[in-house]
């Protein structure tokens, strides 16, 4: 009788295991923990030739404000240049999620918890902190006008002391 009874206590121990797992895979592949500053730093190391290539395209591009998404594939594959388009493709495949111009700052976002948190490589194009919103943490990196960044809503309302 006693091992009738343990057998489904045991069955719906490895279920709600299991289901924990998978819930806890699924957070992290839909909201990625952001890489540090050093990680972040290596990554634009490596592919420093796409992000120097992009952000030239961009400087010399007409419009003051540019967006594209990770998951507009139109919005690049439109660009006429297809070392520019390539080096998007390869920095959207390393993880980067945005790439956007606007006012003195062209960034390249890699990881978002929740929607209120971003954080990744920014540029400054006259050589002052970039300007983004919600900006919280700001470090340079190894070439000149070039930062890590981290951008958090909830904190930046803290810090700032915004009610809403």
């Amino acid at each position: 009788m006693m091992k009738l009874f343990l057998k489904p206590i045991f069955i719906v121990f490895i279920s709600i295991v299991i289901i924990l797992i998978v819930g806890v895979l699924f957070m992290h592949i839909l909201f990625p923990t952001p890489l540090s500053k050093k990680a972040t730093e290596n990554e634009f190391i490596k592919n420093q030739d796409s992000f120097i290539l992009i952000v030239n395209y961009l400087v010399n591009c007409d419009e003051d404000s540019i967006y594209i998404p990770n998951i507009d594939v139109k919005a690049y594959t439109d660009i006429d240049n297809l070392q520019v388009a390539s080096a998007i493709k390869v920095l959207f495949s390393k993880g980067y999620s945005v790439i956007s111009k606007d006012g003195n700052t062209i960034h390249f976002q890699r990881s978002t918890r929740f929607r209120d948190f971003g954080s990744g490589v920014a540029y400054s194009l006259d050589g002052s902190d970039p300007q983004l919103p919600y900006l919280i943490r700001l470090e340079t990196l190894s070439e000149p006008n070039w930062y890590y960044y981290e951008e958090d809503f909830n904190e930046y309302k803290k810090l700032n002391n915004i009610s809403m």
